[in-house]
């Protein structure tokens, strides 16, 4: 937890005196000490308790102030029931050294203060722990290798339940970031009765499976939400169809992900895309698994980048050249250079290796989707 989060606890009563810009500093433990020198008890990020015992003298806090500083500690919390007043060579000591001081309430017990600390602690790892294991599932998830019932185990083990329908939401950070910890966010911020979060990813893209009944809309709206409480903030999402079945959410997941690619040019604080949203061939594409847009590629194409490669040709760019150009022998011969024989010999031969006919508009479609695939929305494939 951060300094500000404790301030921000009405029970705890704490007043902070300086070091206001330091207030995110985090907070591993409460150390309460009365040692005029306690560095060698101190870790870095504690929260160090005093009563003042050790003040007798103005240069006291001098080197009291030293060791806290040395330690790396996040911040002083004084209680005033023993000084009665807080010396005003305490304050200035904090402040030279940009150590936050921070005033207990005359009644605010320690004790409650570090139960606070320990349990916010504790909730961390906690948190820290369940985001590992939906890490894990995230991961096999990824791979399109894994059981159902491999997958039922994972999600029982998050405490969602397996068979209710499963939403997989990508969100990526495309600007105004600020420090946020972006599964952190979605965590908070999603988190609704009825439906169960399990949230993983880094901090500038989180993967977000929602356990229970959703919809594209509403995700949309709460997304759109959680940007305009954070002024300058800008995301991208993809959100899949819910998987109704374990067996479709490794699926699912892949669909959020080209989606969150195909959102990245959208334009405004939150752009969003899904299955319904597709309209194009590029994000129709972007909706298939890799694995299957890879398979068929490879099947179509995988013979003409065969003889590139033996022979330094260049088949495949031709191919491009002439499809992009609507078949034009012309066109195509200026932009690549070449005699109109030259083209028609390239492109006898690819008919060769591929089994497709040029003069086929359907044989056409599937070689320029076959190019197409693999590839990110919006871009073009490699010559």
């Amino acid at each position: 937890m951060r300094l500000a989060d404790l301030l921000a606890r009405d029970d705890l009563h704490l007043t902070p005196v300086t070091g206001h810009g330091h207030l995110g500093r985090e907070v591993c433990r409460a150390y309460p000490t009365d040692l005029p020198d306690p560095r060698r008890y101190l870790r870095a990020g504690d929260l160090v308790l005093t009563s003042g015992v050790w003040y007798r003298r103005p240069s006291d806090c001098d080197s009291f102030a030293d060791a806290l500083w040395a330690a790396d500690v996040a911040g002083l919390v004084v209680g005033l029931v023993v000084l009665g007043e807080l010396p005003s060579a305490l304050v200035e000591a904090c402040e030279r050294r940009n150590l936050p001081l921070i005033l207990a309430a005359p009644d605010q017990s320690f004790g409650a203060i570090t139960e606070a600390v320990a349990e916010e602690s504790f909730a961390v790892e906690q948190r820290r722990a369940e985001r590992a294991r939906a890490q894990t599932l995230l991961d096999v998830l990824g791979t399109q290798q894994i059981p159902p019932g491999e997958v039922s185990a994972h999600l029982r083990l998050l405490g969602a339940d397996p068979g209710l329908p499963t939403t997989a939401l990508v969100v990526r950070l495309t600007g105004g970031s600020d420090g946020h910890d972006l599964p952190a966010v979605l965590h908070e911020g999603l988190a609704r009765k009825g439906r169960h979060l399990i949230v993983g990813g880094l901090p500038g893209e989180a993967v977000v499976l929602v356990n229970g009944k959703t919809t594209r809309k509403s995700l949309s709206e709460e997304l759109r939400g959680l940007a305009a409480a954070r002024p300058g903030l800008r995301i991208a999402a993809g959100i899949s169809e819910a998987a109704s079945s374990v067996s479709r959410l490794a699926e699912a997941l892949e669909t959020a992900r080209r989606g969150v690619e195909a959102a990245g040019d959208g334009a405004g604080p939150v752009s969003i895309m899904s299955a319904a949203d597709v309209d194009t061939h590029e994000l129709l594409l972007a909706s298939l698994p890799a694995s299957v847009r890879r398979s068929f590629r490879e099947h179509l194409l995988g013979p003409v980048e065969e003889y590139d490669a033996r022979h330094g040709s260049e088949l495949l760019r031709t191919l491009d050249v002439f499809l992009e150009t609507c078949g034009s022998w012309q066109r195509t011969a200026d932009e690549l250079y070449v005699h109109v024989n030259t083209l028609r010999y390239r492109m006898q031969r690819i008919e060769e290796l591929t089994g497709r006919r040029m003069s086929s508009m359907r044989d056409r479609t599937d070689l320029y989707l076959a190019l197409r695939s693999g590839q990110p929305p919006g871009d073009q494939p490699a010559p």
